[in-house]
């Protein structure tokens, strides 16, 4: 029975305030149960309370579904801070890419909206790291704003206070709609 309660909790749509560490491990964890709960009034997420965060996911964090991106709205926001007490800004360092941005098929990136609106990062910090020596392990974008579909684009969006750090060697040019792009790009 108690184990049946946990589930109901978490498969509830989002409302409040959360801190990662704490409430999230971490925030490709909060962008996960975002993704498959959506939200029901504002969430913000408070990053890396009294010391420095950092975090390595495994793959770009994705933030938008359909799910998630039908319930957020000027009133329903999602917000991704620095908390108050925070020593510095947190960061998600980059994995190992794999892709080039002339890939036709995906690049690498950092973090991702796509589709979703009315989201706010302030003070998250993006580094791909030095130990990402090629073309092909760097990262293509640190934060990419992007549809997921023809009806449904990333709007109403701010990212403010946020240092992106990528890896100059990567110079390889795009292709398709990032053509004129090589290589890194801060906010694609």
């Amino acid at each position: 029975m108690l184990v049946m309660g946990i589930y109901q909790l978490g498969a509830q749509a989002l409302s409040g305030t959360y801190s990662i560490p704490g409430s999230y491990a971490s925030i490709e964890a909060a962008v996960a149960a975002l993704n498959t709960n959506g939200i029901s009034g504002a969430v913000t997420f408070n990053i890396g309370a009294g010391a420095a965060y950092s975090e390595t996911p495994t793959t770009t964090i994705v933030l938008g579904s359909a799910n998630l991106n039908a319930t957020t709205s000027i009133t329903n926001t999602i917000t991704f801070q620095r908390a108050a007490t925070a020593t510095a800004n947190p960061v998600i360092i980059a994995y190992a890419g794999t892709k080039l941005a002339s890939s036709t098929d995906s690049i690498d990136g950092i973090f991702a909206i796509v589709g979703t609106d009315f989201v706010t990062i302030n003070g998250i910090d993006l580094l791909d790291p030095a130990t990402n020596t090629t073309a092909t392990t760097c990262m293509e974008y640190g934060y990419g704003l992007y549809k997921l579909n023809a009806n449904d684009g990333a709007n109403n969006n701010t990212i403010q206070n946020c240092v992106i750090t990528l890896n100059r060697v990567n110079s390889t040019n795009g292709v398709g709609a990032r053509l004129n792009i090589a290589g890194s790009t801060g906010i694609d």
